[in-house]
């Protein structure tokens, strides 16, 4: 009697773990298209044994754990690589929109207003004591002017642009951090010796990698299974169920700078979406304008030169055209592109003339046209109009650039989750074989069962009689 009884608990058992398969295996068929959703396996372990008659009898099946086919190394290459496709992704875009700037497909960049305007000192050369043909040169001395300054403050407005976009990707990140910060809690809070822990891990994976496509980070599991967060340069995010929010203020620079824990960390952010936005701002940006400055103050200072050489209608000798630009920094050039203006207003005061040659002379004006051909600084060898284009040329070449490494990290990404998904992915041929599995287990433990209550009912029978 004892040993049916104890057979019909080793078939209970059975019963219960073939169950439990075909659960799991169910769960994952309708996970097959779950984002993030990491397959799992139930692990048999025999029941321990009971020793009866002398031997040690076994005692069937039983559920040990359910466990995630995660590989952590792997899951960790991928957020690695996913901070790089955030930078490449968001700077790649933010260059296109510098590229439209200085797009002279429709002839109406700055390249066509430098050529109008040196242009319009050769016009005058043919006929210096034209007055049409002086107010032309004004008008396209005022064009220039007006289109550096909107070269520059379009390009700027990028960077502009940038500055509003860090503010919500560090409330994204914040937000990012303090969702982790929970999951930390709750896995802590389970076992993971049935599996529990299996859905707040893939919650936490995913946005483990979502958070890397903001900012640079590195992260490690403790003992509780909580993992710390961190920038890779040690700015703290999550740190068991604690989060600690970044911040982004205005500093003194009037830049956006991020801070963490009250110290400035922006310089050290070097990846992802952040990363991205602000090597745009700092490095792509902030060069673009310095060349468009160099550019002004050369155009300015040169075309002042030799003006001032020359002799206007009235035979006095030439002053500045362009009002001179200041620096207020030595050695710096910020702000002369925005501060092109022009000195005279009346036309009769260009210097078209050759000083003393009277007001027929045109030697100065055809001097003041060969600029745009001439060396910028004396003893140079590149011209005002190579300056410009090597602008255009290196802005075309960062976006080529940019958009190749996209490319190129986007490939790898997609390699890596296809390797990911061979690992940790539903597999419907896998789950199908599963099924059949489990189920033929169950019917025969179901059979067994039926048989040995048909004996229990016989032996019954034959004590009763």
């Amino acid at each position: 009697m004892s040993s049916l009884f104890a057979s019909l608990a080793v078939a209970r058992e059975a019963l219960q773990a073939q169950q439990m398969g075909l659960q799991i295996t169910q769960n994952n068929i309708s996970n097959v298209n779950t984002p993030g959703y990491t397959r799992q396996r139930p692990s048999f372990v025999p029941g321990d044994p009971v020793a009866e008659y002398g031997y040690d009898a076994g005692m069937g099946v039983r559920l040990d754990s359910i466990d995630s086919y995660r590989d952590r190394m792997l899951d960790y290459r991928l957020n690695q690589e996913a901070q790089r496709q955030g930078e490449y992704s968001y700077a790649s875009s933010a260059l296109q929109q510098v590229e439209s700037v200085l797009n002279e497909q429709a002839g109406a960049g700055l390249q066509s207003a430098l050529a109008a305007f040196f242009n319009s000192f050769a016009s005058l050369a043919n006929a210096p004591e034209d007055a049409s043909l002086r107010t032309q040169v004004l008008a396209q001395g005022e064009q220039l002017a007006a289109q550096f300054k909107s070269t520059y403050e379009r390009i700027q407005s990028v960077a502009t642009m940038q500055e509003h976009t860090i503010t919500g990707t560090v409330e994204e990140i914040n937000a990012i951090a303090s969702s982790i910060s929970r999951l930390n809690g709750e896995i802590a809070a389970v076992p993971d010796s049935i599996g529990n822990q299996s859905t707040l891990r893939d919650q936490r994976q995913q946005l483990l990698e979502k958070l890397a496509g903001l900012v640079d980070v590195a992260y490690f599991e403790t003992e509780s299974g909580a993992v710390t967060v961190m920038s890779k340069q040690g700015a703290l995010l999550v740190a068991g169920t604690q989060s600690y929010a970044w911040s982004a203020s205005t500093g003194s620079d009037g830049f956006m700078r991020i801070t963490s824990q009250g110290a400035d960390v922006t310089s050290k952010i070097e990846s992802g979406k952040l990363g991205g936005l602000l090597e745009v701002r700092d490095r792509y940006v902030a060069g673009y304008l310095k060349d468009l400055d160099d550019l002004a103050a050369a155009v300015m200072q040169r075309v002042n030169e030799e003006h001032a050489q020359g002799a206007d209608l009235d035979g006095n000798g030439g002053g500045d055209f362009f009002v001179p630009f200041v620096s207020g920094l030595p050695g710096s050039n910020a702000g002369a592109a925005r501060s092109m203006t022009l000195a005279i207003e009346d036309p009769s005061l260009i210097a078209a003339a050759e000083a003393g040659a009277g007001p027929g002379s045109n030697a100065n004006a055809a001097r003041l046209a060969a600029i745009l051909d001439g060396p910028m600084e004396a003893g140079g060898s590149i011209t005002v109009n190579q300056f410009y284009a090597n602008l255009v040329f290196k802005v075309g070449l960062d976006v080529s650039s940019m958009a190749d490494k996209q490319q190129t990290q986007e490939y790898l990404l997609t390699q890596l989750r296809n390797q990911r998904d061979a690992v940790s992915g539903v597999s419907l041929d896998e789950e199908a074989v599963d099924l059949m599995r489990y189920q033929k287990a169950y019917e025969a433990n179901a059979r067994f069962i039926s048989l040995v209550d048909q004996l229990t009912e016989d032996l019954m029978q034959l004590l009763g009689g």
